[in-house]
């Protein structure tokens, strides 16, 4: 039972109490009529007529979405190392060619024994699912949230909020009392549970809820937040050529344009203000009731009654429990009266009576059982049927997007698996060739090489020793370029750090001048770091040039004073 059911009981009761005196029914009689020129009360509700183009735009775009979403592009990039042979874990046929060109990676070789290298070249591919395009996705996502959000919750704000006003002023002069009543009631309740259930356009913002959690669902995908976690992309876009021509992203592209081109609310509010004056008999009446309330309540607590009605209350209970009583006395009498006229025993009467009053009392249960199982049956029909309606509409389009999906990747299937069977069969012929021509050319190059591999062993060393003093000599160079890079990247940044406080301090700054997002806010924060550093240097000058001149300033003041 909520607070409306509990405030209307305790108001059934009441009001069935006090109309039955006929002093409660004259006080609430002249309350009522009383000062009604001064009664007022205002109920505001605001209409919410939602636009839907912009929602069945956004929906038939989230499918393109959804698609792109599932192609999963990704970068395929291979990363190559010569690493020592005890660390190499997988040989491929890129080692073998490396090898053959850098023989310098075999180490000695015996007569009759097959060479192990010292080194090998290993090559690691890596997949990169941060590609433009899913960039774009992710961008296109938040943009999305954003949009349906603010428009979401600025409908419900609207359409769920009450707004009462309630005022009047009473002056009743009776035979033995006066009363002076003013009333002030100003209710607001922003997220009222009753509109929002009878709200006139609840279908419409169902559906606006449903994709701002598809969109959410979308973002908390694996894909996404992979690509949340590069820098977001800014407007302008670039129309590579997957989103010009793949004809999913083309539709995200279109939905893109769409809602950054949207400028509309997407909804227009009508506030209505219905007024009660004057106010209906029966509310009237009722509102008298808290009148009767509160000035019994301060005569009551004012002059100390309380426990004087509380024992008045106590006698009244007293004497209505002995009434009772002599009434039950009074059937019982009647009772008896019938058994004896009935001619059979107290016992067989009371037994038969017993008997029938099981069987009405476990009737009567029965059906409010039955009653409350129609109910919950009803309710339960009610929601069972919103959902089968839908469901039946996701599972026609889940339908249709599994045959489209199946149809497309058998043929892509297909296409994929003739062409790797063709591929694979070029490049075994071709490996397989390549092998043995290899394969002799080693043969011939170690046969040729034996007698020159002391030669070029000490040539090798004499070669390594030369490179460690060009690698020196490069390491040195690269350790002062890098240095002179990082002092003009450092002068950079404190050019634009002071390019921009001088146009603040000219008030040249517009609102596109925005630093608030991430990047714009890190580079800004940069560039305080480097004029930071830069004032520290600076200040540290100006003390030193500070102390050499109050030296000398002493100095000179001390000369004069020794003239």
């Amino acid at each position: 039972m909520n607070q409306l059911d509990v405030y209307y009981r305790a108001l059934s009761e009441w009001r069935a109490l006090t109309t039955q005196n006929r002093e409660c029914n004259t006080f609430r009689k002249f309350v009522a009529e009383a000062g009604t020129e001064n009664d007022k009360m205002q109920i505001t509700r605001v209409v919410c007529t939602i636009e839907e183009d912009w929602i069945s735009e956004i929906e038939k775009g989230l499918e393109y979405v959804e698609k792109a979403i599932k192609e999963e592009r990704q970068f395929i990039y291979s990363n190559g190392e010569v690493m020592p042979i005890e660390k190499v874990k997988h040989v491929s046929t890129e080692s073998v060619r490396h090898l053959a060109r850098h023989s310098n990676l075999i180490g000695k070789v015996e007569e009759g024994e097959d060479f192990v290298p010292d080194k090998l070249y290993t090559v690691e591919r890596l997949n990169d699912y941060a590609v433009y395009e899913n960039r774009f996705l992710y961008m296109l996502l938040c943009y999305l949230r954003d949009f349906i959000t603010l428009r979401y919750n600025k409908i419900l704000d609207l359409t769920n909020k009450y707004d009462g006003v309630l005022r009047f002023n009473k002056e009743v002069t009776l035979a033995k009392q006066k009363i002076t009543y003013s009333v002030d009631l100003h209710d607001e309740r922003p997220d009222d549970k009753y509109l929002r259930e009878h709200n006139s356009a609840k279908a419409v913002i169902d559906r606006i809820d449903i994709i701002l959690k598809t969109v959410i669902s979308f973002l908390g995908t694996p894909l996404m937040e992979s690509a949340a976690k590069t820098p977001m992309l800014k407007p302008p876009i670039t129309k590579t050529n997957v989103l010009k021509m793949d004809n999913n992203f083309k539709g995200a592209v279109a939905l893109y344009d769409y809602i950054i081109s949207y400028t509309k609310p997407g909804y227009i509010a009508e506030e209505q203000k219905v007024d009660f004056a004057p106010f209906r008999a029966d509310f009237a009446d009722e509102l008298s009731e808290a009148c009767a309330m509160l000035s019994f309540l301060m005569y009551s607590n004012g002059l100390g009654m309380k426990q004087m009605l509380k024992e008045s209350f106590e006698e009244e209970e007293h004497r209505r429990e002995i009434e009772a009583m002599n009434k039950r006395a009074e059937k019982l009498e009647m009772l008896r009266r019938k058994i004896k006229n009935s001619g059979e025993s107290p016992e067989e009467y009371i037994f038969e009576m017993e008997k029938q009053i099981k069987s009405l009392e476990s009737e009567n249960a029965r059906i409010d059982v039955l009653l409350k199982e129609i109910d919950a049956m009803q309710e339960e029909k009610e929601k069972l049927d919103g959902q089968i309606n839908e469901l039946k509409g996701e599972v026609e389009r889940i339908t249709r997007e599994n045959n489209e999906s199946e149809a497309r990747h058998s043929r892509e299937i297909e296409a994929i698996t003739e062409d790797m069977n063709k591929r694979i069969h070029e490049n075994l012929t071709k490996y397989e060739a390549e092998a043995q021509a290899l394969e002799k050319e080693c043969n011939e190059r170690l046969e040729s090489s034996n007698a020159e591999m002391r030669e070029m062993r000490e040539q090798c060393r004499l070669d390594v020793a030369a490179a460690r003093e060009e690698r020196r000599a490069a390491e040195f160079k690269y350790e002062k370029l890098f240095a002179d890079h990082e002092k003009l990247s450092e002068e950079k940044i404190l050019c634009e750090a002071r390019l921009k406080g001088l146009r603040a301090q000219q008030g040249l700054m517009t609102e596109e001048d925005d630093f608030t997002e991430r990047e714009s806010f890190g580079e800004l924060e940069k560039e305080f770091e480097a004029f930071e550093r830069f004032y520290n240097s600076q200040w540290s000058k100006t003390k030193k040039k500070i102390r050499k001149s109050i030296l000398n300033l002493d100095n000179l003041t001390g000369r004069k004073r020794r003239k």
